[in-house]
């Protein structure tokens, strides 16, 4: 679901990793050097899908249990956001397969900011600049945690968080748009087309 906010985001994210690549040896070689950080961990289980996943469905859950619809619709954004984000990460590090700076595949994108960028970006939609400020926040430390680990190249980072920013802020846009699949037949071609209602 291109718009002119998302083409932005994407130009941004893009143009950023092209001109940090160069530094990705020497960040990590200096985050290396830095040793062991106490808040790596905890980047590390913040940004874990599994726990950003979880977060949504309970935000979720809670809007259906006291029945109140703006938590609800707030937990759907959360959930198909981790969903759409979690497939279109996995596709891109089977793809890339980018080798991380500690050794093993699948660096590219880092998933643990794609997932963190895709909650902020349903936050920052609903709720404005007060809380997309410190959820964006929070997904500078997970990137940073996950450079600090050795896991992901500095580009890594850059390109999840585009990607989950991308995604968190078109499910937040989206939420109500209604899709209705139409076969279609022209001379000798069919098909399907899929328009917006």
């Amino acid at each position: 679901m291109p718009s002119r906010d998302t083409a932005f985001i994407a130009v941004a994210g893009t143009v950023a990793a092209l001109a940090l690549h160069p530094a990705d040896d020497n960040v990590a070689e200096w985050a290396g050097d830095l040793g062991h950080s106490q808040y790596a961990s905890l980047g590390a289980w913040l940004g874990d899908g599994w726990v950003q996943g979880g977060a949504a469905v309970a935000t979720y859950a809670v809007g259906v249990s006291t029945k109140n619809t703006r938590t609800t619709h707030i937990g759907s954004d959360l959930i198909r956001a981790q969903l759409l984000n979690g497939l279109a990460t996995r596709v891109l590090k089977v793809t890339v397969d980018r080798e991380r700076p500690s050794g093993g595949g699948h660096s590219f994108p880092s998933g643990h900011s794609s997932a963190v960028f895709a909650s902020a970006g349903v936050l920052g939609a609903h709720f404005g600049w007060k809380v997309a400020v410190p959820a964006y926040a929070i997904g500078g430390l997970v990137g940073w945690s996950r450079i600090r680990d050795g896991e992901h190249w500095l580009t890594d980072v850059v390109s999840g968080a585009t990607l989950g920013t991308i995604v968190g802020r078109t499910v937040a846009r989206t939420h109500g748009a209604s899709w209705t699949v139409v076969p279609t037949v022209t001379g000798s071609s069919k098909g399907i087309l899929i328009v917006k209602r």
